[in-house]
């Protein structure tokens, strides 16, 4: 019996070590992020999305399998925060979950020799709008990805968007709505400037903090984080991953966002988009749930938001924006809502009312626009 105590004794406190060295090595990575962060963003080069990637990201570190198993009690069940067609997530260290790929897939392409050489390729700066992949771990029938955990009361893009227990899932304002797109494109932004293509731009790998960005102040600029970016190429056996191909998925996901209603397997659309570009985008708005626009300064603004989305799903790829532009054109509208909102806002954004005389020549101007129901609802291959 003092045997067993003893070695019970002794497992908790090699168990407890080991979670404690692999949140210190997580956390002095982070905090190295952070710093990097913070100096990037003091120059202005940084502060413009396509010139990010003139600084390079740090190498991912590889985390000693032994050192997860233990943090995450042997991957036991009581551990497991989600469930995915190729994971299955544990909670890990403080802030860190950890991705566990299907062992059918370890035994696959996927979790071959490639596994460690494409997710080091995923190494980008940290930015507030992305759900960081911070680390990879193998060993024998065994990969792993360690990435940044959603903070308590995060939830969903689609989880918001279906509603449900009001208690529970709020409903999202269009100020916050303006937030959500924006730190959204941000985020694929930021991406697309590294050469990474998220490659599954859905709500479902949208995550919005629902619970820290009350109202609709400037908390929710980093409310939003894009999560699981760059994963399909190499789990999915693609090669063929474009930047275009986000830009459409994300003007699906603007357009469920003004609509409130699913993409539907490119229906939704079929429906929204006429309305759009005959300017006529008060007719799509999901104004059941989040009201009719207050003004005609916030329906100009709602309805250069539609025309965003028009230009991303309704442009074949070579006409289609860029993300950077997107991200801009989003953010001015973000910008304008929180000063109707009172709230400060950077000293780079410009005031704007919603004059969409701002927006690029890609959005305005002639465009070679699909015009083919069959081809404009297919989704990227």
């Amino acid at each position: 019996m003092h045997d067993a105590a003893l070695a019970a004794v002794h497992h908790a406190l090699v168990a407890g070590a080991a979670a404690a060295l692999l949140a210190l090595a997580v956390a002095l990575f982070l905090l190295w992020r952070r710093r990097r962060a913070a100096a990037v963003r003091g120059t202005a080069a940084a502060a413009r999305p396509w010139s990010a990637a003139s600084t390079a990201a740090a190498p991912l570190p590889v985390v000693p399998l032994a050192d997860v198993e233990r943090a995450t009690d042997g991957f036991h069940p009581s551990r497991v925060i989600g469930q995915g067609r190729h994971f299955t997530v544990y909670a890990a260290a403080p802030g860190v979950a950890a991705k566990r790929m299907h062992p059918h897939l370890v035994l696959g392409d996927p979790g071959g020799r490639r596994f460690p050489a494409a997710v080091r390729s995923l190494a980008v700066l940290p930015h507030p709008n992305l759900a960081a992949i911070i680390g990879l771990s193998e060993g024998p029938g065994e990969r792993v990805v360690l990435v940044e955990r959603a903070p308590e009361g995060a939830a969903s893009l689609d989880r918001l968007l279906a509603g449900g227990d009001a208690r529970h899932v709020p409903t999202l304002s269009w100020r916050q709505r303006a937030a959500v797109a924006a730190g959204a494109a941000r985020g694929l932004a930021h991406l697309h400037a590294y050469g990474v293509v998220h490659g599954r731009v859905r709500p479902c790998n949208v995550l919005v903090n629902a619970s820290g960005g009350g109202g609709g102040g400037a908390r929710w600029m980093h409310a939003t984080r894009l999560t699981d970016y760059g994963l399909a190429g190499f789990l999915d056996r693609r090669d063929d991953a474009r930047a275009e191909d986000d830009v459409y998925m994300f003007g699906a996901v603007l357009l469920e966002l003004l609509t409130g209603r699913r993409w539907d397997g490119g229906r939704l659309a079929d429906w929204a988009l006429p309305h759009i570009r005959a300017g006529a985008a008060m007719e799509v708005l999901d104004v059941a749930r989040a009201g009719a626009p207050a003004d005609k300064a916030e329906a100009r603004l709602l309805a250069r938001a539609a025309r965003v989305a028009l230009a991303c799903v309704g442009n074949d790829g070579r006409s289609r924006p860029r993300m950077a532009e997107v991200s801009t054109i989003l953010s001015d509208v973000e910008a304008a809502y929180r000063r109707r909102d009172g709230a400060l806002v950077g000293e780079d954004e410009e005031a704007d009312d919603g004059d969409e005389g701002r927006l690029s020549g890609c959005l305005l101007g002639p465009s070679r626009s699909i015009h083919k129901e069959d081809m404009l609802l297919r989704p990227p291959v």
